[in-house]
């Protein structure tokens, strides 16, 4: 079974890309936007792997429960 979840990438100050998987609270990076996805995937792979192995069910990700928000704020 396939499912997909959620990764929100940044690009930081030091040009270093950012992934954060939400549901799994969890963070990677990469050089490159492509390497930090990679390993994003490769970071869920493991967590689903590890919840199988433990007996647990995989987390299903409620779309609904995320969004990405534009805050205006004084400098």
């Amino acid at each position: 079974m396939r499912r997909q979840y959620t990764v929100v990438l940044q690009k930081g100050e030091d040009g270093w890309w950012v992934a954060n998987v939400p549901i799994f609270h969890a963070t990677t990076q990469g050089r490159t936007r492509s390497t930090a996805l990679k390993r994003a995937k490769s970071l869920i792979q493991f967590a689903l792997h590890t919840m199988r192995n433990e007996g647990a069910k995989p987390p299903l990700e409620d779309p609904s429960s995320l969004a990405v928000v534009r805050v205006q704020a004084a400098v």
